[in-house]
């Protein structure tokens, strides 16, 4: 082949390649289109069609619906409550916007009560906020409250983060809790700079359990910057039931001392209701335990520390008068056991640890082993054995039942002190006298408040 001829035919080439170089450009120009959040397709990053990787929506697999921690009707007054709940977002870095949800109440039957659908404005990262529904009247007591999110906005949480917060509270102050309750407190931008817009305010009350019992909701139309503002919450009604008011500190352990001695025979079946009317008032977490004592104390004893009330009421109930002997009275045995059921692996270390002594004589037993005439060495036994119970922090109620006991022995050397002494003419002030007991070891609550503030969320849309 000629020279001249080579160099056509690699020219040609040469222009072939470029022409092609050429026509694919313009055709990539023309009709190339690149990957979008909303063509409808799974292309470039994306981990789904139109969502993960570096589109600005997650896809449904990638985070979670809100948990409702809580939900609950709280009582206002008779018939009517409000409902809350108490939600946590846990995806670190996606919010959502106009959350809708719905709000089911019913009955203990089963019936609805309230279906109500409702919009969240914006759900924040990694953030709790409390859904309030306000006041709705019921035609019989709410048994359940449930929350249930939109089923298709899973599909639409976007990337986001949390706000910084320049907004707290200080000077909490719950008062009035046995008449109508208010919860005050101020409301703080520590922004120096800008101010903050409205502002969503929750407030939930709980008892020592950290149970709610309580819940309501405020807002402010703006924080200035640099700002304190004073913010409240009220309730119409108190927070609880009891006759005395307030609610228990829980828990309290007892040991309920019961003389079993042959002149206890006609009031027995009385004291025995009365001792349950103590199980009946003490709060689910309270622990009660049972030592009868006649010439000795019971051992093994009656019943352990358990919250097990109703073990403890048959406990009681077993409780019986040995016949065909005197059946002495050791007060002080008993105090020994029961201090040693007061310090086993069964006591709640932070709950308040009380003895409940119930005697209609004299503490004759046991005997003083180096002077058999010595007539008061079960009453001194006794008082050396409540005095340990003192040193061990353990408070003495003692009711002294009938004519035939020593007040005054009862009152200064075994009660912790005189107004833990209870005087029962007959068996049948003992219930009252019991629930008195009750109330008294019964402390009003510390209640446990929490002031909400809803987060904002800051979207990369």
């Amino acid at each position: 082949m000629e020279w001249s001829k080579k160099w056509r035919i690699i020219y040609g080439i040469g222009i072939s390649f470029a022409l092609l170089i050429i026509f694919t450009c313009v055709s990539l120009i023309i009709f190339y289109r690149a990957p979008t959040c909303s063509d409808n397709k799974q292309n470039g990053s994306e981990t789904g069609v139109d969502c993960g990787g570096g589109c600005a929506t997650f896809c449904a697999s990638q985070v979670k619906e809100p948990e409702v921690v809580w939900a609950k009707a709280f009582p206002l007054t008779p018939g009517r409550y409000s409902v809350a709940a108490y939600v946590e977002n846990s995806n670190s870095g996606a919010g959502i916007k106009n959350a809708r949800y719905t709000v089911r109440v019913s009955d203990a039957s089963g019936k609805v009560l309230l279906n109500r659908d409702g919009v969240r404005d914006e759900i924040a990262p990694s953030s709790v906020f409390l859904l309030f529904e306000g006041n709705f009247d019921f035609a019989t007591k709410p048994n359940k409250v449930e929350v249930e999110w939109n089923k298709d906005d899973i599909n639409r949480w976007e990337k986001a983060s949390k706000a910084e917060s320049v907004l707290a509270t200080k000077n909490e102050t719950l008062s009035n809790p046995d008449t109508k309750p208010r919860f005050d407190a101020t409301l703080l931008n520590t922004d120096l700079v800008d101010d903050v817009g409205r502002v969503l305010l929750g407030a939930v009350i709980y008892d020592s359990t950290r149970n709610p019992i309580a819940v309501s909701s405020t807002y402010v139309d703006s924080a200035p910057r640099g700002s304190e503002q004073n913010i409240f919450f009220t309730w119409p009604s108190r927070f609880t039931t009891r006759d005395k008011g307030g609610i228990c500190v829980s828990p309290v352990d007892t040991m309920l001392v019961f003389d079993r001695s042959g002149s206890m025979a006609q009031a027995l079946a009385t004291a025995k209701k009365a001792a349950d009317s103590y199980v009946d008032a003490s709060q689910p977490a309270d622990k009660i335990g049972l030592v009868s004592f006649a010439d000795t104390a019971s051992y093994p004893i009656d019943k352990g520390l358990s919250t097990d009330h109703n073990s403890v009421k048959t406990a009681v109930g077993n409780i019986s008068i040995q016949k065909d002997s005197l059946q002495y009275t050791n007060l002080g045995d008993a105090l020994k056991q029961a201090l040693s059921e007061l310090s086993s692996a069964r006591v709640e270390k932070n709950a308040k640890h009380v003895i409940v002594a119930l005697t209609d004589g004299i503490s004759n037993r046991p005997l003083d082993p180096k002077n058999s005439k010595n007539e008061n060495y079960g009453n001194e036994y006794a008082a050396t054995e409540a005095q340990a119970v003192r040193d061990a922090k353990i408070e003495i109620y003692v009711v002294g039942l009938g004519s035939g006991v020593n007040k005054t022995f009862l009152r200064d050397k075994i009660a912790t002190n005189s107004s833990h002494y209870f005087s029962a003419g007959t068996a049948a002030d003992l219930k009252g006298i019991y629930k008195k007991i009750s109330e008294s070891v019964c402390k009003d609550e510390s209640f446990i408040t929490e002031i909400i503030i809803t987060p904002k969320a800051i979207f990369t849309n």
